[in-house]
């Protein structure tokens, strides 16, 4: 039979000498290399678990000489941090099981019903479920120092009751309330009172349509009375258990003054693109109209006083034109966009 070759260090609790061994035989029958300690006391199995580098399970017996029960898997939990704890007791208490399972015990044997191979599921499936916590409190941590330390502001709400939960430093830095302040607050009074209603309306289309994702812009209130415009993105995460809003707002008002602006000189620029193409035409054309005449073999000398006159006058309304021109260039602050 072939044997499991992980290294593995077990602490064995348990004060009945008789199910010490078979319990060490069961786990030399499906481990290879696997160190054993053995303590019959609590008090004594602590001073192992300080004393010892690394224990990766402990079996511990429900009922001991001096603790029993609920209040020695309490004492336990508290001097073995994250190490697993299979419960062994000789009584089949379902509401006992239910309760320290809920406490963070990884399983809950009967001794009567053990045998090498339930010994060795129970063993790799706490040991797995160690890892998968382990892995999760990493993610999570991951999280809170993505959230905590962006630059931009950010919050978790409830979607049921539009509660804030969780807030980060960027959002209090920018809405001015505290962390206090906002948790005693709603989605809704971030809103000025005329935008509540198209709040609503764009949470039940957001539930409506079953969306998870999010984007729009909407206007903010911040606690000094100023109205920002913002970017909103937004998606479901599971929060403690449950699954909650993640909003992230992008402060754009200056980028959408800047695109006013932007707008009104378009509007400029095109009025002058009209008049660059109709309005000089006119002089213009009647400028090459007396060239033409003055080219023909059959030009009149007499009417070259005349000529002249309307060439200077197309000239000067030409140059008046060219003048205006200049001066609507010049109000449209090119070099404000430059700076900007």
């Amino acid at each position: 039979m072939l044997k499991d070759n992980q290294p593995l260090s077990i602490l064995i609790i348990e004060d009945n000498l008789g199910d010490f061994v078979l319990l060490e035989d069961y786990l030399h029958e499906k481990f290879e290399t696997i160190q054993i300690f053995h303590e019959e006391l609590f008090s004594s199995a602590i001073s192992t678990i300080k004393s010892v580098k690394k224990i990766d399970i402990i079996l511990l017996d429900l009922i001991l000489p001096d603790f029993q029960r609920e209040i020695l898997v309490d004492k336990v939990q508290k001097h073995t941090g994250d190490i697993p704890v299979i419960i062994l007791t000789g009584y089949t208490e379902l509401v006992l099981a239910r309760k320290l399972l809920s406490v963070g015990v990884s399983d809950f044997l009967i001794k009567d019903e053990i045998n090498p191979e339930i010994l060795y599921k129970s063993i790799i499936y706490s040991l797995e479920r160690k890892s998968y916590i382990r892995g999760l409190k990493k993610t999570k941590k991951t999280y809170q120092d993505l959230f905590n330390l962006s630059p931009q502001p950010m919050w978790l709400y409830d979607i049921s009751s539009l509660h804030f939960l969780d807030i980060n430093q960027a959002a209090i830095v920018k809405y001015g309330y505290t962390f206090e302040e906002f948790r005693s607050m709603t989605i809704k009074d971030i809103r000025p009172a005329n935008e509540v209603e198209l709040l609503e309306d764009s949470l039940s289309q957001r539930m409506l349509n079953d969306s998870d994702r999010f984007a729009g812009f909407f206007t903010h209130v911040l606690k000094s009375g100023e109205n920002i415009s913002v970017e909103i993105y937004s998606s479901n995460i599971e929060y403690d258990n449950k699954l909650v809003r993640l909003v992230l707002a992008n402060d754009v008002t200056d980028k959408l003054e800047y695109l006013k602006k932007i707008e009104a000189q378009n509007v400029k620029l095109k009025n002058i693109a009209w008049t660059q193409s109709h309005i000089v035409r006119a002089p213009l054309s009647r400028i090459l109209g007396i060239i033409n005449l003055l080219e023909l073999e059959a030009f009149n000398s007499d009417d070259l006083p005349y000529l002249i006159d309307q060439v200077k006058q197309s000239g000067n309304e030409l140059d008046k034109i060219v003048q205006n021109i200049v001066e609507e260039t010049k109000s449209l602050n090119l070099n404000t966009f430059q700076n900007e």
